[in-house]
């Protein structure tokens, strides 16, 4: 068991047990630490520019053996604390000072028991709605449209569920982070990943800067929670991501005052 690190640089701090870096796009960023990389076994370690942490998850999919697996960012953890949201952690980051990671041992645990089946980044608001409008806001309709042909080829049962999740919803489960089991991993993985390679055969990349050439990792955080509405029988934990630039405490105060702003403005 254990959560992968998805990282392309050095770690500055100290990764609690259970956590293991890896260094994605290995193909072409320098390795000084010797993590271990996404260009091993069966891997797409090229494709990185385009599919960002996504070049990690597919090595996981093709490579790792373990009974449950995670994916968090080198700068991204799930917070230990289940307190009730961002504006509470960032009140107990301000109290505390430290923010602590939840340790590879509960997120097991839950999977284990059955008491989840996949363990997730509490939903986050864009800054538009529907998610439709957020993302041709800042990225090509074209794009969607290509997701959207390529549902309809492969997985026509999950159309309804692509829809409803762009047209109607103004929040998504961000950053493609998780713990499953690496059966549930292994599941997902095949549906996303024939997906985003169809879309990649009707895609042009050639206009694109180096941001919106990072296209199939955007969509495969819209695809994650297709995925995940279209099986409402799971059981899902929701789980506050913290940044790890989150421990400054002029930047707490700020959070806090913004968030008690809302409260009394709704």
């Amino acid at each position: 068991m254990t959560v992968y690190v998805i990282t392309h640089k050095p770690i500055e701090s100290p990764l609690d047990k259970g956590y293991t870096p890896m260094l994605i796009g290995a193909d072409f960023n320098k390795n000084p630490k010797h993590y271990m990389t996404d260009n091993t076994g069966r891997n797409i370690s090229s494709k990185n520019k385009e599919y960002c942490e996504l070049t990690g998850l597919y090595w996981m999919w093709k490579n790792s053996t373990e009974k449950n697996v995670g994916l968090n960012h080198y700068r991204r953890f799930f917070f230990s604390h289940d307190i009730g949201g961002r504006n509470a952690m960032y009140l107990w980051l301000l109290i505390t000072g430290r923010a602590h990671t939840i340790s590879e041992n509960t997120l097991s645990n839950w999977i284990d028991t059955k008491k989840y089946d996949w363990i997730v980044a509490h939903p986050e608001r864009m800054d538009a709605k529907p998610l439709y409008k957020q993302f041709i806001l800042h990225h090509n309709e074209k794009d969607l449209e290509h997701t959207r042909d390529a549902i309809k080829k492969l997985y026509p049962d999950y159309l309804p569920s692509y829809d409803k999740f762009l047209h109607s919803k103004a929040s998504m489960s961000p950053y493609n982070m998780f713990y499953t089991s690496k059966e549930n991993m292994d599941e997902y993985c095949e549906w996303l990943f024939n997906i985003l390679f169809e879309v990649e055969k009707h895609s042009d990349l050639s206009g694109y800067d180096d941001y919106q050439r990072r296209l199939f990792g955007f969509l495969g955080e819209r695809l994650f929670n297709v995925w995940l509405m279209h099986h409402s029988n799971l059981k899902i934990k929701y789980l506050t991501v913290y940044n790890t630039s989150d421990t400054n405490r002029a930047e707490m105060i700020s959070h806090v005052k913004n968030g008690i702003k809302k409260i009394f403005h709704k």
